[in-house]
Order: structure tokens, then C-alpha cells, then sequence
């Protein structure tokens, strides 16, 4: 029987990395990326020393080039993905001191944010869509951050990034459920990682949960939606 394929990207560290282990001990072929070859081969190596086993590419998402080698390495690898994990970020207004303020934010920063965080992952889905199995899973993972309902101030970048990741998310179910394919937002939480800082209540195996549950929903399961630890959120 031909094991299921999950690829992660940015899963060389964080949540990323939790959820390529747990997927591979769930018996998945996992391929992951990072944006360096030092941090893959690491990655690669953990995963083997817990007797995993996984393969891995480098990404830069933010580069069309970088997406299209990905695809073509792909695509000598395996003639098809069960799931899709979009887990790749960046928080730069993080160490900004004008901390993503609308009126003081610096544009380079939001532009860079939105490049890597909402057009990153289109551009992976658009890239590899094609070769995700009829019934696949695309996980898109959002942010609390990204809630109209609950948005406070501050990381305009980060927080519009991912409010229109969940947008992309709800497209893309839409083009894609004719084939059964279930695309999900999965906001992780808030999570002890280099992003989420070390005051995080979650570490990111705990976090890595609710992307393993979407990431084996059974067939007809929900699609377009946008949930935390498989509850629905508010948009």
C-alpha cells in the first residue's frame, strides 16, 4: 500500500517541524522545507534520530524561481500529495519599532509580509495543485490575529497577511471542492516559538494537534473554514 504524502513548508523548526513528525510517525512520507539546506538537512536528521523518516527541498516561498524548482524536485519525487500544509511565516514588525502601526509602520516590512504570508502560499497551492489527490487536504495555517471580530491594534502587516490568507482559503475551497479536495485556516494559537516568543502558552506539539486534525479529516469532511484545535472561529 502506497503510504500517504504530506508536504510542510517551513518545517524546520516550530510548529512546522512538530507537525512533519507527527505526521511521519503517523505513517505519512513527509517532505519538508525551510529556506536554507542547513536547516532541512537538520531537520531531515531529527526526524531520523526519532526513526521518522522524511525528505526535504529548500523553499523561499517569497520567489517565484525558488516555487518552481520546488515543483519540478516535486514532482520527481512522487506523482502526488495527500496533504498540502502551508505552515511557512514571517513576523518582521515583530522587532519593528514602530510595530506595524498603520499611520508609522514601515511599508518595505508589510510588503515583504504579505509577500511571503498570503502570496507564498498561493503561490505553492497554484504550483502544486495539480498534483494534491482528489479528496487532499490544503492547510493554510492563519492566526488568531487574522479575526475581524477580535482584532485589536497594531501589525497591520501580519494581521491583514493572514486575514487575507484566510480569504485565499475560502477561494480556493471554493475552485477545489469538485474534486473533494478540503482546504482549511488553522489558527495555532499562541505558541512558544522564535515567533511567538518563550511567555507563550502553547508549546508547538501541543499547537501541532489541530493541524493533524485537519490534516486527517475523513472524506466530506469541512472545507473553506477557519478553526482552533477543530473548532470553528469567528471570521
Amino acid at each position: 500500500m502506497t503510504s500517504k504524502v504530506a508536504v510542510i513548508t517551513g518545517a524546520t523548526r516550530g510548529i512546522g517541524q512538530a507537525t512533519a513528525r507527527k505526521l511521519a510517525n503517523l505513517g505519512y512520507d513527509v517532505i519538508l522545507t525551510g529556506t536554507t539546506k542547513p536547516g532541512v538537512e537538520a531537520a531531515i536528521a531529527e526526524a531520523a534520530a526519532e526513526g521518522a523518516s522524511a525528505r526535504g527541498h529548500v523553499l523561499d516561498q517569497g520567489k517565484d524561481r525558488s516555487v518552481t524548482a520546488f515543483a519540478k524536485w516535486l514532482a520527481k519525487q512522487t506523482d502526488h500529495i495527500d496533504v498540502l500544509i502551508n505552515c511557512a511565516g514571517i513576523y518582521p514588525e515583530k522587532t519593528d519599532a514602530a510595530g506595524g502601526s498603520v499611520l508609522a509602520g514601515n511599508a518595505q516590512a508589510m510588503l515583504d509580509t504579505f509577500n511571503v504570508n498570503t502570496f507564498g502560499p498561493w503561490r505553492v497551492i497554484r504550483a502544486l495543485g495539480p498534483m494534491i489527490a482528489d479528496n487532499g487536504r490544503i492547510i493554510n495555517v492563519s492566526s488568531s490575529m487574522a479575526s475581524l471580530e477580535r482584532m485589536s491594534g497594531g501589525s497591520f502587516g501580519y494581521r491583514a497577511s493572514k486575514t487575507a490568507l484566510n480569504a485565499l482559503t475560502r477561494l480556493a475551497a471554493m475552485e477545489l471542492a469538485d474534486r473533494g479536495i478540503m482546504v482549511n485556516a488553522i489558527d495555532p494559537g499562541w505558541v512558544k516559538t522564535d515567533m511567538g516568543g518563550p511567555s507563550a502558552n502553547l508549546d508547538p506539539d501541543t499547537s501541532a494537534e489541530g493541524l493533524i486534525w485537519a490534516a486527517t479529516l475523513p472524506p466530506g469532511g469541512p472545507s473553506g473554514g477557519y478553526f482552533f484545535n477543530g473548532e470553528p472561529q469567528s471570521w
